[in-house]
């Protein structure tokens, strides 16, 4: 009878140090202080800021959405990541695959991709609108060649731009919408 409470209190311990790991979550930044490791600045501003985890614990942060994908395509991660963006108008932690993105001039993000995400496809929509081009969710962002993405930063796009200040619309890659 005595091993039963023993037995009840060590279940309920390891129960709370498995459930308080950490990885259910988004990555925390450090703001101010961190360090961006596409770029190598200084991450700052949350609303840009991205990062992803891998599958054994291992966090990635960037001061840029463009840089986040850009070091996940060069070192094959993206596909087994948990990957998160901040919402560019809330500033909240949205689950990658669920934002929907916009690429824009209209909009300087630290490294110049001028990719930003929403959590709500309407406000997306209604940047995308703005500015000339279109909102894509996730798939069709990964979708954007690698070679694409670091020739956008500032210019247009790799052929994708626009004279309007939009980067043109995005290819179709059957991503849905």
């Amino acid at each position: 009878m005595r091993t039963l409470p023993i037995l009840l209190a060590l279940t309920l311990i390891l129960g709370a140090c498995s459930s308080g790991d950490g990885t259910s979550g988004p990555p925390e930044i450090d703001y101010g202080r961190e360090i961006c490791l596409q770029c190598g600045m200084i991450i700052s501003e949350a609303r840009y800021a991205a990062a992803y985890r891998l599958p054994d614990g291992t966090e990635r942060t960037f001061d840029d959405l463009g840089g986040l994908l850009v070091y996940g395509h060069e070192h094959g991660e993206l596909s087994d990541a948990d990957v998160w963006v901040h919402d560019v108008e809330t500033e909240a932690w949205v689950r990658a695959e669920r934002a929907w993105y916009v690429m824009t001039r209209a909009r300087r993000t630290p490294m110049g991709y001028g990719i930003v995400a929403f959590a709500d496809r309407s406000r997306a929509e209604a940047l995308a609108a703005e500015v000339g081009t279109e909102a894509v969710p996730w798939p069709d962002l990964l979708a954007i060649p690698l070679d694409e993405l670091r020739t956008g930063r500032g210019e247009d796009m790799g052929g994708m731009g626009s004279t309007d200040g939009g980067m043109g619309p995005m290819p179709d890659h059957g991503g849905g919408s």
